[in-house]
């Protein structure tokens, strides 16, 4: 995981941060899934000095790893004794 920025913190809902990780987890998941061209497609896109696929790699992996750490939170929540 990460470590926390430091700065305000942002409040949502609980039902907001589970849609926020299913959006995200779905979005992850068509991308790998997604044929040759969307990939190439996507690649093109986030093409800078020539590291357009390395990018897509780093915007699945972001996205996998924000997904983790919002599904981790709700599920810390799910388990504090109220």
């Amino acid at each position: 995981m990460t470590t926390p920025m430091p700065g305000p913190l942002l409040g949502l809902h609980r039902d907001d941060v589970d849609d926020l990780a299913h959006l995200l987890g779905r979005i992850e998941d068509w991308l790998r899934h997604a044929d040759p061209d969307t990939r190439a497609d996507l690649a093109a896109f986030l093409n800078g000095p020539g590291n357009g696929a390395l990018a897509a790699t780093g915007l699945l992996h972001a996205l996998d790893q924000h997904t983790l750490q919002l599904r981790q939170l709700l599920h810390e929540q799910d388990n504090t004794p109220r």
